[in-house]
């Protein structure tokens, strides 16, 4: 009988190897659990720009669902939003101008959507309030509505309007990590624009 080859006698790896392997893959899995966990988490500017995104998002399907313009309310301060059915009037700012200023034309009146042949107004049914909050790490650079500087203002309004339009809007947010991200809102669709900045 001939003598087996020596590379056929040795067909496994000895339980040395074995060990030496695995825990090279345990310090490896070790060093880099904490970075596969913070990628799995929601980055705060991400999760603000999403909750921002959304409450826009909601606000122009409660306006075109209800028939009836909505509103989104941005508190800067504690980065809370808000969205509800629009009211008639808000309440003036502590301090702010309530007469227009001289030689300023009057704000049109904003046009609801009728139906043909002066049927009711249609209805889907209630589309329900909205509140979601910026986290904390996040804060708001710049707010402008029509234009409109917002960051002294204790609260911005946004209005949606049936007909799937809305006001100018455009928000800065920066983050603890530098992070600057731009939203925008395209006045006669109400879709947004994200721009991230740096």
């Amino acid at each position: 009988m001939s003598p087996v080859p020596a590379s056929r006698a040795r067909r496994g790896f000895t339980l040395f190897e074995l060990m030496v392997v695995i825990g090279l893959l345990g310090i490896i899995a070790t060093i880099s659990m904490p970075a596969v966990l913070r990628n799995l988490e929601k980055r705060p500017m991400r999760k603000a720009m999403d909750n921002l995104r959304d409450a826009c998002r909601h606000a122009r399907l409660k306006a075109v669902l209800e028939n009836q313009p909505a509103e989104l309310i941005i508190i800067a301060g504690t980065g809370e939003l808000h969205v509800r059915t629009a009211s008639d009037t808000a309440a003036p700012e502590p301090g702010a101008e309530t007469e227009p200023p001289a030689g300023a034309q009057p704000e049109a009146a904003p046009q609801t959507a009728v139906s043909p042949l002066g049927a009711a107004p249609r209805r889907s049914g209630k589309v329900p309030d909205l509140h979601l909050q910026i986290p904390d790490s996040v804060a708001f650079k710049e707010l402008r509505v029509n234009l409109r500087d917002m960051m002294d203002y204790t609260e911005a309004r946004v209005r949606f309007y049936p007909d799937g339009t809305c006001d100018a809007f455009e928000a800065v947010l920066f983050s603890d990590n530098s992070e600057e991200q731009r939203l925008k809102l395209e006045v006669t669709t109400g879709r947004e624009i994200v721009e991230v900045i740096r």
